[in-house]
Parts: C-alpha cells; structure tokens; sequence
C-alpha cells in the first residue's frame, strides 16, 4: 500500500450508512407531501368547482329563536350545504331543517328555485304536563285556560310552551287553580294534594225514630244531623210497620247541605184472590191486574176489587188490611141470560155462534155474551150481525130478507164508468112490451114479426156507441178516436165484451173457439151485446108513457136533431135523404154529437146502426105466448142489426122494429156494449 492511500475506519464506514438511509427516508417523505399536497389541491378545486357550478339556494328560518341554532342536513338528492346554503347539482334535492326546541321540517328544492331566498317557519315543540292528585278520583275535570281538556284521575297533555293556568274541579273537593309555566319540549310533572268538601245531612221522618243507614252501616235514629265529607252515599231508613226508604244522595261543593223529610208509608199487605169462573177480568183500584199472583195492597185504607166476566153479573168488594197481613178474597160469579126473539120475512133459519138453533119466529134465553148471528135462507141474502143479550130487558131481532137478485140490485149503481171509459146506465125494464110491427104498418117489413115480450132482467147498457179509442184498447184501429167503431163482424164485436169482462175478473158472456161462436153464458153479468128485444125496448118503451114506433114518438115528421141520418147534407151520397132536414154531417159524427134520446142514452137514431146480440132469423113469433128475456138461438153464422144509421132516409129504416141480418162488417155499424146486473137466467152469485 502506498503512502498516498486513505485507510477508511470502520466506524466511518457505519455513519455514511446512516447518512444514506437518511437521505432516501427525506426524500420519499417530500414524495408523501406532495401526493397530499396535490389531493388538497385536487379537492379544493373540486369543491370551488362544485359551488361554482352548483344552484345556490339561501334558507331562511323563522322564528328568530330557530334561527340562530338551526342547522340544515341534505336527506335526498345530490347537494352540500354550508351554513343556511344548499348548492344542489341535482334538479331537485331535500333538506332537513332542525332547531332545538322546535319541530324538525324537511323541505324539497325545485330547480326553479335555485338561486333564491327560501323562508321556512318551524313550529314550537310543546310542553308536556303531568299532574296527579292525592287522593285520586276520577270525577276530577281538568281545564288549562278555562278550556275543559279531560275528566280522569289524571291528566296528562301536550300544551304549548309559556305561562297557563290549571284548574282542578270535583265535585267531592275543594277547586284548585295551578299556575304554570312550561318549556318546549319541557316534561313538567306535579303532584297536588286534593281538599274534601265538607257536608252536612240532616234527616228527618214521619213518624220519628226511624233507624238510618249509610252505606248499609247505622248511624243512628231520626231526626238525625250528620257532617260527612263530599262523595256519593246511600241512605237507608226502617221502621217497624212502615216501608222502608232507599236513596242515593251526594254531597257536592255545589249543594254542601242535604235536608231530608222522609214520610213513611204502611207496609202493604197481600190479598190472594180466587175467582170463578176463570177468564174474567179483575181490577184492583180500578187497574187491571192478575189473579193468578198475590196482589200487594194499600195497608190501613179500602181497596175497592171487581171482577167481571162477560155473560155474568159482576161482583164488587171493599176490604182494608193491616200492614204486612196476608188474607184470602174469593168471587164465585152467577151467570147472567137475557130474553131473545127473532123474526123474518120470510121464515128463516137462525145460527148462533156457528150452529143453526131454529126457525123464525123464534125466542131464545141466551147466556149475556157477544154472539154472532146470521139468519140465513137458500136464494136469499143472509143477514148477520153481533148480538149481546141482558137480563134489564128483553130483545127483538126483525128482518126482512133479500133475495141474492135484490141485494145485488140494490147495490149497484144507476150508473158507472168500466175500465175502458165507457158509461153505462142501469135499466129495471119489469115490463111487457110488443115487438115488430103489423102488416098494416107504413114501411112494415116481412121479418119484423110481432112477439109479445117480457123483460124481467135488470141491466146496464152503455149510454153511447163504443168509439175507436175505446176499441183501440183492445186492438189498434185507424180514425178518429171519437168516431164509433165500425166496419168490424160481429165476432169482434163478441171478443171485446169478452175482453172488458177479463179486465174487471167478470166470466166471460161468449164461448169463442177458433174465431167461431160456441155459445154462450147466459148466467154471467161479463159485457155483451144488447139483445133485440132490449135494443127495441129502449128505443120504444123505456121511460116512455106507451110504446112508439120512432125512438122520438110517432109522428112520421122527424124534430130537430133527432140523429145523424140522411139529411140534406148527404143528398148525393146515399140513394135517399129526408128533404128539409139537416143534422150538420154528411157522414158519420163523433159518438154524442145529439143530445140524449127520452130514454138517457145517445144514437139509438142514426149514426152507425147496431149489432145485437141475437143470431138473426126468420122464424115468426109463437102467436100470444109471452117470451121473457128472449136471447134468440145459441149459434149462427148471421147476426141481427138494429136501428138507422147515417144513410137512412126512409121511413122504413127509421122506425124501432127495422131489422136486418149480416155476416160481415159494413162502414155503417157499429155496437154498444151492455151486461146483465147478476146472470140472465138462473144467474146466481
């Protein structure tokens, strides 16, 4: 080794080591500092980047006491706040506004609201009170503020924050009034010592020395004075013979003093009662009452008892009693009859009571009840009524007895308006009258053969021809509603009466089948067709003092509006017409255009002639035998018409006995409708 050459210790060698290792440490902490110091950096860009890009929305609280300690909280959306700023990226965000003592609100940002002033309020929380009382009862009412808030034993409730007054009411104390004062959100509890009412009761009775209770424990004889504190009691007063007294009383702090004067009434007593017979009525006092169970009763006055039953003669009875005695009271009631006789014309037979007893004339002894009668003969109207004998005085029962014919007859009406708007009028024809006219007659026809004719039937026929409308009902027809219908077969006519009689529940007159006639129902009152004898009788005999031979009389000279029929007007239109006469139609008129004939009906003249009833023949009458209530044959193809019409001109068609027979309809008939008041022959109800 040369001279010039360094010899390194050791220990040199160790300290540049270190001083290395130092170095490299120096540096790789500059590396940490400047990672660090660039993420400051980096963040501090950020978030001057975020406010400079963000909507900046100012939040001012109310009130001032919320203002100072509220705080704000982003809850949803993507915002930052800082202080009362909320810088929102997002078009929408939501804040929680909090302050201490106040209710927490949250509040959602809109976009057009960003770079505004936005004024929320939060509410106070409120103080909580609770108070209990010692003792506790739970009739105390609770007012804060003169406001009644609970009636409990307690009271617990939410009140806003400041200075309030509570009052303690029951009844059973003496009132109490609290001054408090309450934080928000403050929980203020308070204990308060309650102070009795103090009462005084004073009782007294009559008769004196009554023992009293309260509560069931004695408290001494009366009159008694008695001091008690407020609350709810019972009082009990005795005494020997006299019934007791139960009352429910309280002491308030409204009525501190209670003065009582009870007057005590005698025990009752208990009647048992035995009647016979059984089933009558008693009365006690004049009050119904059982006497089935005992009966209490007025000590040491007279209770008045009677007992009735009907068909006997009642019992009366007075007793008084003593307090608290039983006694045993028995009626045994005699039967009461009374004297009945019963009379009829004609002889019939009386039922009582469901059991036929006999024949008038009749005398009966029967027990003093309601008893239902009816006196009672084949083909008559049975009479019935309620009857109650009595021994005062004997009765008499007269009856004079209808036939079922005249009972039905008598209750109807002279006149009446169906279902359908047509009007019909009772006729009671009793009478005998010719039918036809003799050969020597002007105009005479060789089928108006002369009957000799009984009607015997009452009947209602319609005072007018049935019009369209009123046929319409039935089946749809053309023309004017008031015009009469026509140009219908007699059939049809036949099935509308029998339609009118299934609309009021009547039996139908006619037996149709398959559109032909079959018969017909003589004992029926369904609607029909007038017949020929009644159509001819009206027209010459009804309310007439002799029989005619024009629906008018028997003048040949026709007087002023008699009837639509072949006048002036309807020269040129029908092969005859009456010179000088003039109804104002040249055709035919709406149905009651003329005034009502003698006999109260309208257009038997003219107008529309008339289907009948009868089927049309040309059999003579049997010479002088007396036909009553003739209906003509049960079936035939031809049917008879009755009376003139608007083409009548001639005084054969105008007289009542004109008569022809059709198969089919013409514009020149029609019908009226009529029925029998209870069935033709044998009609029965």
């Amino acid at each position: 080794m040369s001279a010039s050459e360094t010899t390194v210790q050791p220990e040199e060698k160790q300290i540049d080591r270190i001083t290395a290792e130092l170095l490299r440490a120096k540096a790789r902490q500059r590396v940490v500092y400047l990672f660090i110091a660039a993420g400051l950096l980096s963040a501090l860009i950020f978030a001057l980047g975020f406010i400079a890009y963000s909507n900046a929305t100012r939040i001012e609280v109310a009130p001032e006491e919320a203002q100072a300690s509220a705080t704000l909280s982003v809850v949803d959306g993507f915002a930052a706040t800082i202080g009362h700023t909320v810088y929102a990226l997002s078009g929408r965000s939501t804040v929680e506004i909090s302050a201490a003592g106040f209710r927490s609100l949250r509040k959602t940002l809109q976009s057009t609201e960003a770079g505004r002033t936005i004024r929320v309020e939060l509410s106070e929380l409120p103080g909580e009170l609770q108070i209990t009382t010692a003792p506790e009862s739970e009739h105390s009412r609770w007012l804060i503020d003169g406001q009644l808030v609970a009636v409990a034993a307690a009271l617990k409730h939410e009140v806003v924050a400041g200075d309030h007054v509570v009052e303690i009411d029951n009844p059973y104390y003496q009132k109490k009034s609290l001054p408090v004062t309450l934080q928000r959100g403050k929980l203020l509890k308070l204990n308060v010592d309650l102070q009795p009412v103090e009462g005084e009761l004073k009782i007294d009775t009559q008769p004196a020395g009554a023992r009293i209770e309260i509560n069931g424990d004695p408290v001494g004889i009366s009159p008694l004075r008695l001091l008690r504190p407020g609350g709810s009691y019972q009082i009990g007063v005795s005494h020997n013979d006299y019934q007791s007294i139960t009352e429910n009383i309280e002491i308030t702090s409204s009525e501190q003093s209670i003065e009582r004067d009870y007057r005590l009434a005698l025990k009752e007593a208990v009647l048992h009662i035995d009647v016979a017979p059984s089933g009558g009525k008693l009365l006690l006092n004049g009050k119904s009452v059982s006497p089935a169970a005992p009966l209490a009763v007025k000590a040491g006055v007279k209770n008045t008892i009677i007992y009735l039953k009907d068909g006997y003669f009642s019992q009366q009875k007075r007793i008084t009693v003593a307090a608290g005695e039983e006694r045993r009271v028995s009626f045994s009631l005699k039967a009461e009859m009374g004297k009945v006789s019963f009379f009829s014309t004609p002889s019939a037979t009386v039922n009582l009571d469901g059991k036929d007893i006999g024949q008038t004339p009749l005398q009966l002894v029967l027990p003093a009840v309601a008893h239902r009668l009816l006196v009672h003969k084949k083909g008559y109207r049975s009479f019935r009524k309620t009857l109650t004998p009595s021994s005062k005085a004997a009765q008499q029962v007269r009856v004079t007895l209808q036939t079922k014919m005249q009972a039905r007859l008598a209750e109807s009406p002279q006149r009446y308006t169906n279902a359908a708007g047509i009007t019909l009028k009772l006729f009671k024809p009793d009478s005998t009258f010719v039918m036809g006219a003799p050969r020597h007659e002007k105009g005479q026809r060789a089928n108006e053969f002369l009957r000799t004719v009984k009607l015997s039937m009452p009947f209602y026929v319609s005072t007018h021809e049935v019009s369209r409308a009123q046929y319409g009902r039935f089946r749809p027809v053309q023309g004017a509603g008031n015009e009469p219908i026509t140009s219908i077969s007699w059939i049809e006519a036949a099935l509308y009466c029998n339609w009118l009689s299934q609309q009021e529940k009547k039996t139908p007159f006619y037996t149709i089948r398959g559109g032909q006639l079959q018969g017909s129902d003589i004992t029926s009152d369904g609607y029909r067709l007038v017949s020929e004898a009644e159509w001819e009788w009206l027209a010459r005999k009804a309310s007439k003092a002799k029989q005619s031979r024009f629906t008018w009389g028997d003048d040949t000279t026709i007087p002023p509006k008699a009837g639509n029929i072949a006048d002036e007007h309807a020269k040129g239109k029908t092969s005859h017409y009456v010179p000088n006469y003039s109804d104002g139609f040249a055709t035919v008129a709406p149905i009651g255009s003329f005034p009502a004939e003698v006999m109260g009906l309208y257009d038997l003249t003219g107008n529309v002639s008339e289907w009948v009833h009868d089927v049309y023949t040309l059999v003579p009458g049997s010479g002088q035998a007396v036909e009553v209530d003739p209906l003509g044959e049960m079936v035939g193809d031809t049917h008879t018409v009755k009376g003139s019409n608007w083409r009548s001109g001639r005084i054969t068609e105008l007289r009542a006995a004109y008569r022809e027979g059709e198969k089919t309809g013409r514009s020149d008939i029609g019908f009226r409708v009529a029925r029998y008041v209870y069935g033709g022959e044998n009609g029965d109800e």
